[in-house]
């Protein structure tokens, strides 16, 4: 079994990505499901069949699923969901605001993961291909089991039968208490989730692909996506740079675009090393049909298996040492230019400004929450790696 996520920066081409993506895996075999929970049914027009919320069939191994995340959430999270809304309502908050508050954060992208462990337990399909945005406020709605601790749901099962009697302190208390429908929901949502994280963590299993277009901003978006994904453990094992304009091309008016697009290029291939970039190039007109997906899978795989694992390891590296922080980048080409290197601290991220073949390059690295917090202390060169220290304040203060 394999799940393949994409991600991405919206208008990087996800989902023509992720079709193509599932076009090449149905073609060589694999029972193949693409999986889209954008709202914006972009699914649908890539494939040029309409997608519905039940697995759609598109060739004899292909299928495709339109996540509706709104009944997805009443069937996962409505009981819960009706009980936080009677609370808050209890409390005189308007109940279209109670509704909002109650909502999970990134409830779209939230539910849309919940139903990868409903397609893993199926078992039939061999490869799930995701399109969606896994965000890291999405992500961490996955760790909340391990949080609570793995008696939580037992806990929970304890305090069940208790349920009854608590209706009769009701009125006492002035506040709604959780009935067994409300209990059951919350057991069943805490098994999904731990269910869901080992399906993540498992780098035989899952792998998250980085799509992003040769321009800073959708490179800056992935480099913190990249970050996340190190941190919770979630193997990245390919980076796509879309809408590459061809060698071929040779308009004058198109000149200063290669050129800007050659130093986006080296941006991607520093921040990412040693992931593998594949490059795909700007097509002629938008991408739609079979066909044009067949091209693009082509293009990007070309005899290669889109199930395979690219890569396997942590890039970025995060420390904890007795007095803060190491963040440690792999910057292979800083070895190779004699090591010219500048290193300072811009708001949340580090500039970094490196060597390369185009000349020097400055590569923005985001840093994670708890580095926020600390001073930056140094940095050195170590066989093709950037080490960077930090220091918790509070280890100074100790300290003196």
């Amino acid at each position: 079994m394999r799940v393949i996520f994409y991600t991405g920066k919206g208008g990087a081409g996800k989902s023509v990505i992720s079709s193509a993506t599932a076009l090449k895996l149905a073609e060589k075999g694999y029972e193949t499901l693409v999986i889209s929970s954008d709202p914006a049914h972009t699914i649908s027009d890539a494939l040029e069949t309409e997608v519905y919320h039940t697995p759609t069939r598109i060739l004899e191994k292909l299928w495709a699923i339109q996540v509706d995340p709104i009944r997805e959430a009443r069937e996962a999270y409505g009981v819960i969901q009706e009980y936080i809304v009677s609370l808050f309502k209890a409390k005189g908050v308007d109940e279209v605001l109670a509704y909002e508050i109650a909502a999970l954060p990134n409830m779209t992208e939230f539910i849309s993961l919940l139903k990868v462990v409903e397609f893993v337990e199926s078992n039939t399909y061999e490869v799930l291909v995701l399109d969606t945005v896994p965000s890291g406020e999405a992500l961490k709605n996955i760790y909340l089991p391990t949080l609570l601790g793995s008696t939580a749901s037992k806990v929970i099962k304890l305090v069940a039968p208790l349920a009854n009697i608590a209706k009769v302190v009701e009125p006492i208390v002035g506040l709604p208490t959780p009935g067994k429908e409300v209990i059951n929901q919350d057991i069943k949502l805490l098994e999904i989730l731990r269910k869901l994280k080992d399906i993540i963590v498992d780098r035989n299993v899952t792998s998250l692909r980085l799509i992003a277009n040769p321009e800073p901003f959708s490179i800056q978006n992935l480099k913190r996506t990249y970050l996340l994904a190190n941190l919770y453990d979630i193997n990245v094992d390919l980076a796509i740079v879309n809408k590459v304009i061809p060698e071929g091309v040779s308009d004058a008016y198109f000149t200063e675009w290669k050129h800007a697009q050659e130093r986006y290029l080296a941006d991607a291939e520093a921040a990412f090393h040693p992931l593998p970039i594949k490059k795909l190039k700007l097509f002629p007109s938008e991408v739609k049909g079979l066909k044009l997906l067949s091209a693009v899978g082509d293009e990007l795989f070309g005899d290669e298996d889109p199930a395979q694992v690219y890569f396997e390891g942590k890039a970025i590296k995060v420390r904890e040492t007795e007095s803060g922080l190491e963040v440690v980048v792999p910057l292979p080409s800083a070895d190779k230019y004699k090591g010219v290197c500048e290193v300072e601290r811009v708001g949340e991220d580090l500039s970094v400004v490196i060597a390369t073949d185009i000349g020097e390059v400055r590569n923005f690295i985001p840093l994670p929450a708890i580095a926020h917090l600390m001073t930056l202390d140094k940095a050195k060169l170590f066989n093709g790696e950037l080490c960077i220290y930090f220091i918790d304040d509070r280890w100074k203060k100790e300290k003196k």
